[in-house]
């Protein structure tokens, strides 16, 4: 017999599946992150809206070690992916977006780069090179 996943579980399970205190636990209950109900009287958290709550931030971390942000990372890139990208520290690009080249996203207080408006600028401009783009396929070793 398949065992059915539970369609909520409680508070005490929701810090161990994201490695927490119990006040931040129900810090993020009391916000209003995901549906709860209450059962017995005792609070249970919806599985399915804690999932897609945790799909779409980034500060929290599963114990398991999955990642977060699920929602955000197949349209967006962080600072440090696209730096890396380019090939360029992390202040360079952030000096980059201050000019405001192409379009990017607050999620969680954390700054994500838009990877289709980021494709279209860097089409656009000859300047910087992608790091598969540079010699030989591979990083020229400077770290602009």
């Amino acid at each position: 017999m398949d065992k059915k996943e539970k369609a909520s579980f409680s508070v005490p399970e929701m810090r161990r599946i994201l490695g927490m205190r119990k006040t931040d636990s129900y810090w993020l209950v009391k916000k209003g992150c995901f549906a709860t109900v209450i059962v017995g009287g005792h609070i249970r958290i919806m599985r399915d809206s804690f999932e897609k709550w945790y799909a779409g931030q980034f500060h929290y971390r599963k114990a398991d070690g999955s990642p977060p942000g699920a929602k955000w990372t197949a349209t967006t890139r962080s600072i440090r992916e696209t730096a890396h990208l380019l090939n360029i520290k992390e202040a360079t690009l952030y000096d980059l977006l201050k000019k405001k080249p192409f379009k990017t996203l607050q999620i969680d207080n954390r700054t994500r780069i838009d990877i289709e408006s980021f494709e279209a600028w860097y089409s656009s401009q000859t300047h910087y090179k992608k790091i598969e783009n540079q010699i030989g396929g591979e990083s020229d070793g400077v770290n602009r």
